[in-house]
């Protein structure tokens, strides 16, 4: 029967995990909202740039090349923005940041329970409710295409945060900086 010593072992793996999948997300959320960021501006700024050139100077001779300029970005920024919408990057955003949230909660759960067990019997019951949420967000985190150079660098961040040696280089990793383990480099 696992003891106390069990369960805290577990909660902080749970932990490390819970936290480099929430180091994936964060990374994809601060990305997916840059380019919606990016987006957004060149559909505003263009536009506007030239509403305020027209106004400013009327119709002149540089008025054919502004317009051609002008409607050759905001097509680029049509195609990019109809790619987007194919590939879902309001709702991928949308869920990277609820993931990145949840799977770092999920994390402290883990640490403040490993920190500060209670008695045995609620601790075993307390990790199971933990163990149950965590598996289903997991199942829903699976879902979304990780690809195993995000498992890396999520594997890289955790072990730097929880100050834990690697277990294919046996290094404790100080910076984010990329290397040739294959668990928490080459990425």
């Amino acid at each position: 029967m696992a003891g106390i010593d069990d369960y805290r072992r577990k909660c902080w793996d749970a932990a490390l995990h819970a936290y480099g999948t929430s180091h994936i997300f964060q990374r994809r959320a601060r990305d997916l909202k840059r380019k919606t960021d990016v987006l957004t501006w060149v559909g505003l700024a263009v536009p506007l740039l030239i509403g305020a050139l027209v106004g400013t100077f009327g119709r002149n001779e540089f008025w054919g090349t502004a317009l051609a300029v002008g409607a050759v970005i905001a097509a680029v920024q049509l195609a990019i923005n109809l790619w987007s919408l194919v590939r879902r990057w309001p709702e991928e955003l949308a869920y990277s940041s609820a993931s990145a949230v949840a799977n770092e909660s999920l994390a402290a759960q883990f640490v403040s329970l490993a920190e500060d067990p209670p008695a045995l019997p609620a601790f075993r019951t307390r990790f199971e409710k933990l163990s149950v949420e965590d598996g289903a967000r997991r199942a829903r985190d699976g879902e979304k295409n990780v690809k195993d150079k995000e498992l890396r660098r999520g594997m890289r961040a955790a072990l730097r945060k929880y100050q834990r040696p690697c277990l294919g280089c046996q290094q404790i990793p100080t910076a984010m900086t990329p290397t040739d383990c294959d668990v928490c480099g080459k990425f």
